[in-house]
C-alpha cells in the first residue's frame, strides 16, 4: 500500500548532508532516490526490499537485524512506525543503540496509531532532545537527537528469539513476534487443516508436489509434509516468517524435501504444483487490501498443474468465488462455518 506518512518523513529527514538508514516495513511509499550516496535501507519484507533497490536504495532484507556495521557512518535513521507494537519497540531500541552521539532518529506515525504515547516513552527512556512537527492530517513527526549513551530499554524480551508455541501432530511449532497470528494456530489455518484429509483421500501423496503460498511460521507446510507429499515448497514475504518456518519444518525436513523460500507471492517459482494450500493475507499495513487476494489467485493460477487442486481459506465476507472464476473453471465452496470458508479451485 502507499502511505504518505513515510514520504513526508523522508522529505524532512533526507537533506543530503549525512548518510541515513531508512527502515521500511509494510507502510511503504514510492521512494525518491537517496540524496547521499552512502544512504541505505533495510526491510523485513521481500517485495519492499526489491522495490527499494529499483528506486536507488541499497536495501537489506532481514528480520530487522540492525547492527553497528549496518549503521556505519549513518548519523540519521528514519522509521515510519509499523503496525505491531513489538516490532516497533525492537526497531526503535536497535536504532537508538547504534546511533552515534548527536545522531538523529526521525520517527512518524498517526495519532490514532498511538504515536504520542510512544514518543513520550522514548523521551523518558533516552537521554535526548526532541523536536515535534505536525504533518498532514493527524500525522506526528518527531526528531530525537542522541545526547548520551544512557538509555532504558523499550522492550525487555529478545525480539529475535524463536518461541515454541505448541505442536501439530507431535512436531513443535516455532514462531515469534512480527508474524501474523504468531502466538497461536490461526483459526483459518485450523479450519483448512480439518478438511485436508478429505482433500487428500484417494490421492497418492508420495507423488504430489505441494506448495504452501504465504506460509507464515510453516504450519500448513508441516502438515503437507506429515501427509507424505513427495516435496513441499513454502514461500513468504516476511523475513521473520522464513526463519520460523525453517525451524518448524526442521525435524521433518531430515527425511523429506521441504523448501522454504523468501518470495513475493510466489513470483520466483516456476515449477507447477499438484496441490496448493493458502491462507492468504487480506491486510497490508493498516488497511484492508483486496488486491492482495487477487494477487494470490493469479499466482495460484500460474503455479497450479492442469489436473491439480488449490485449497484456499478466507474470511467469509471475501467474495473469493466471484473473483476466482476469472482464472478457474472449477470453483467450489467446500466448507463454511460462518467465519471462514474453504474454496477449492481447479481447471
Amino acid at each position: 500500500m502507499s502511505d504518505d506518512a513515510l514520504l513526508q518523513l523522508l522529505q524532512r529527514a533526507d537533506d543530503g548532508k549525512w548518510p541515513l538508514l531508512l527502515v521500511l516495513d509494510e507502510n511503504e511509499q514510492p521512494l525518491p532516490p537517496p540524496r547521499h550516496e552512502e544512504s541505505r535501507a533495510l526491510s523485513n519484507r521481500y517485495d519492499v526490499s526489491q522495490r527499494a533497490r529499483k528506486q536507488g536504495w541499497p536495501c537489506g532484507f532481514s528480520d530487522f537485524v540492525i547492527s553497528a556495521e549496518l549503521m556505519l557512518d549513518c548519523k540519521r535513521a528514519v522509521y515510519r512506525v509499523s503496525k505491531e507494537k513489538r516490532v516497533v519497540e525492537h526497531v526503535l531500541q536497535s536504532l537508538w543503540q547504534h546511533l552515534p552521539l548527536d545522531g538523529q532518529l526521525h520517527v512518524a506515525g498517526y495519532k490514532q496509531e498511538g504515536i504520542k504515547t510512544l514518543a513520550k516513552r522514548m523521551e523518558q527512556a533516552w537521554d535526548c532532545s526532541v523536536e515535534f512537527e505536525r504533518g498532514d492530517g493527524q500525522l506526528h513527526c518527531y526528531v530525537f537527537t542522541k545526547q548520551s549513551e544512557r538509555s532504558e530499554p523499550l522492550q525487555a524480551e529478545d525480539y529475535h528469539a524463536l518461541r515454541e508455541i505448541g505442536d501439530w501432530q507431535g512436531n513443535k511449532l516455532w514462531s515469534k513476534p512480527g508474524i501474523f497470528a504468531w502466538d497461536r494456530i490461526d483459526d483459518g489455518s485450523r479450519f483448512l487443516l480439518g478438511y485436508l484429509p478429505t482433500l487428500l483421500q484417494g490421492k497418492d501423496c508420495a507423488a504430489l508436489n505441494a506448495l504452501d503460498l504465504g506460509c507464515g511460521y510453516g504450519l500448513l507446510a508441516l502438515a503437507l509434509a506429515q501427509a507424505g507429499c513427495r516435496s513441499v515448497t513454502a514461500t513468504d514475504n516476511n523475513a521473520a516468517a522464513i526463519r520460523a518456518a525453517e525451524a518448524t519444518v526442521q525435524a521433518i525436513n531430515e527425511s523429506q524435501q521441504v523448501l522454504i523460500v523468501a518470495d513475493d507471492c510466489g513470483e520466483s517459482l516456476r515449477s507447477p504444483f499438484d496441490l496448493i494450500v493458502c491462507n492468504p493475507p487480506f491486510h497490508q499495513g493498516f488497511a484492508v487490501e483486496q488486491e492482495l487476494t487477487d494477487r494470490f489467485l493469479q499466482a495460484t493460477c500460474r503455479l497450479l498443474k492442469a489436473d491439480g487442486h488449490a485449497l484456499l481459506v478466507v474470511n467469509a465476507f471475501i467474495p473469493l468465488e466471484r473473483k476466482a472464476t476469472e482464472w478457474f473453471a472449477n470453483v467450489q465452496t467446500v466448507a463454511d462455518d460462518g467465519r471462514y470458508k474453504l474454496v477449492l479451485l481447479g481447471y
